[in-house]
């Protein structure tokens, strides 16, 4: 045989080699990969058998808001029938006593008679002329930055 011919066949058989053990890795990672689809499976199906009569306790508990939901609007609709004023009055407003001349312009309304508040004529100074601002006697939130990056 010629050499050539043998080093084309070593060539050949080394390839084959090559592609036979990817190929087995292959293999064994879908393997993995089914048992783990086997075990999450088994889970998915334990948690429907589990579930399953959860439908009917949902359904009894609609019913149940059901129920109350009815005993709600028939509660509301009784309060709208009582608190109604009666078909041939009128309805006034019952905070405003009769003899009250002023206008009102909504809840709260009517003229205003007090002033506003003085505003203090030092700026700088807080609520009261004879305190310091700032304030000395409390040390600072902030300290100076010659404080904070001692060495």
């Amino acid at each position: 045989m010629d050499p050539a011919f043998v080093v084309f066949l070593l060539g050949v058989l080394i390839a084959i080699i090559a592609i036979a053990g990817h190929l087995i890795a292959i293999i064994l990672i879908l393997k993995h990969v089914v048992n783990r689809l086997n075990i999450i499976l088994g889970a998915v199906q334990a948690v429907t058998t589990t579930a399953q009569p959860v439908e009917a306790i949902i359904d009894d508990i609609n019913a149940d808001l059901g129920a109350g939901r009815k005993l709600m609007e028939d509660c509301v609709a009784r309060l709208e029938a009582n608190a109604a004023p009666p078909a041939g009055t009128a309805a006034s407003d019952p905070a405003r006593h009769p003899e009250d001349r002023h206008a009102t312009n909504g809840p709260g309304g009517g003229t205003a008679t007090a002033a506003p508040p003085a505003r203090a004529d030092t700026e700088g100074q807080g609520q009261h002329p004879e305190e310091e601002w700032p304030p000395q006697d409390r040390p600072s939130p902030n300290p100076p930055p010659s404080r904070l990056w001692r060495r």
